[in-house]
């Protein structure tokens, strides 16, 4: 009996090799246009998520803003292009370069258009930032918007400039700038308060900016304080206790962390100035002490979120040494001066007035203080509002009109960019 081998005639099926990574495809032209196309689908995305974020409420910023996330998009979008065309391109080129010369021939314009992108990229992100080119349309960042208007220095651009801060709620003169409002005109605006000395003076007048103090030599400041209110002896430790009044008000970006350190608001969003928050505690004490104000000052601007605007101090009679007669120590120097307010009422979180009587003040349901001081306002909220007039002035032009821009966009109707 024979044995048959039943596998004998059967074909064996040869092994087939190990599969291995083929990146072949990277050394194709057409893959890397392919790449440049998504690249601008992506800086197209990028253009429409930024148009639509200024067409809802988005603020006038800087080219290189990467917080935008349109702008994010398109920069990415951007440099996938850029990049895959000369990959494309360097792929075309040498690919079919049947000699080292031809290839050596092909390198050069390779190289130079890679070096030539590279140059533009650098020095147009250099000029941007340097120039601090901005797009989009402010929502009452006045500041920003007259200073476009110096620089374009042509009628008609004046004119769309100074339209568009109409359109705000902000009144412009010829010449773009913010006009001059008569604070006395203006429902709520406490305007009486001076020092009590004659001629009812609120501060020294035109001054140094938070600004200016933080970003000038001191030969150039000297000439800005007005007359015998800084002296240059003084000035290291009056740049020094500004600065202390500075940190402080970093601590403080919103009413709840003002709260959550003891402050109480205490008056309605008054023009000029803003709510008025008081720590207890402090003004109990009496002391004068840049770390330690009585008082924050906060307003809706902007988009009307309340913010930190400022900083105030309050010390009263009878508590630490305080006299009526005679204003406190405060700054070294004499530019800060304290003001007071008489015939002061309060109604509650509506509406604040003064020169009225107790009679008048109970007739409008309001709490009446006879003889308020002493109290001193200090700007150095920069991130919100520069006052223009100085850092010890008693009102702020910049923040009344961000008030007055932000409280015309809260009453337009929904959907309706004023």
């Amino acid at each position: 009996m024979s044995n048959d081998d039943r596998f004998a005639d059967v074909e064996r099926v040869a092994e087939r090799p190990a599969r291995t990574a083929n990146a072949a495809w990277l050394l194709e032209a057409t893959t890397w246009f392919m790449v440049a196309i998504a690249g601008m689908l992506i800086v197209f995305g990028g253009l429409a998520v930024d148009a639509y974020r200024h067409n809802h409420s988005a603020t006038e910023e800087s080219l290189l803003s990467l917080g935008n996330p349109g702008h994010l998009l398109a920069a990415i979008g951007l440099s996938v292009t850029s990049v895959a065309i000369l990959l494309g391109l360097s792929v075309a080129a040498l690919k079919s370069a049947t000699t080292a010369e031809l290839a050596i021939r092909r390198f050069v314009p390779v190289t130079a258009a890679w070096v030539v992108l590279a140059a533009m990229a650098i020095g147009s992100v250099t000029y941007i930032g340097a120039s601090g080119v901005t797009i989009g349309h402010s929502h009452g960042a006045t500041s920003s918007v007259v200073g476009d208007t110096t620089r374009t220095g042509t009628a008609d651009e004046a004119g769309g400039v100074a339209q568009a801060l109409k359109d705000q709620g902000i009144a412009t003169d010829a010449g773009g700038t913010a006009a001059a409002v008569n604070p006395a005109s203006v429902p709520g605006a406490l305007t009486q308060g001076s020092n009590g000395k004659a001629g009812g003076q609120h501060d020294h007048g035109k001054q140094p900016t938070f600004t200016q103090l933080e970003t000038l030599s001191q030969d150039k400041l000297m000439p800005l304080f007005p007359a015998d209110t800084v002296s240059a002896a003084d000035f290291p430790k009056f740049k020094e206790q500004v600065q202390q009044v500075r940190q402080v008000a970093l601590k403080f970006p919103k009413p709840a962390d003002a709260i959550a350190a003891g402050y109480v608001r205490t008056t309605s969003d008054v023009p000029y100035m803003g709510e008025h928050y008081l720590n207890y505690n402090y003004v109990k004490s009496g002391i004068f002490d840049p770390e330690h104000p009585q008082g924050l000052l906060f307003s809706k601007i902007d988009s009307g979120e309340e913010k930190l605007v400022g900083v105030w101090f309050l010390l009263v009679p009878g508590l630490g040494g305080i006299t009526r007669d005679v204003e406190p120590t405060g700054f070294v120097g004499n530019l800060d001066l304290w003001h007071a307010h008489t015939g002061l009422c309060l109604n509650g979180f509506s509406g604040a007035s003064e020169g009225e009587t107790k009679e008048s003040c109970s007739a409008k349901g309001g709490s009446f203080t006879a003889d308020l001081r002493w109290m001193m306002h200090v700007w150095v909220a920069t991130e919100s509002t520069e006052n223009p007039d100085g850092v010890f002035a008693y009102l702020n032009g910049d923040l009344f009109n961000k008030q007055q821009a932000a409280s015309k966009a809260a009453a337009a109707p929904s959907g309706v960019t004023p």
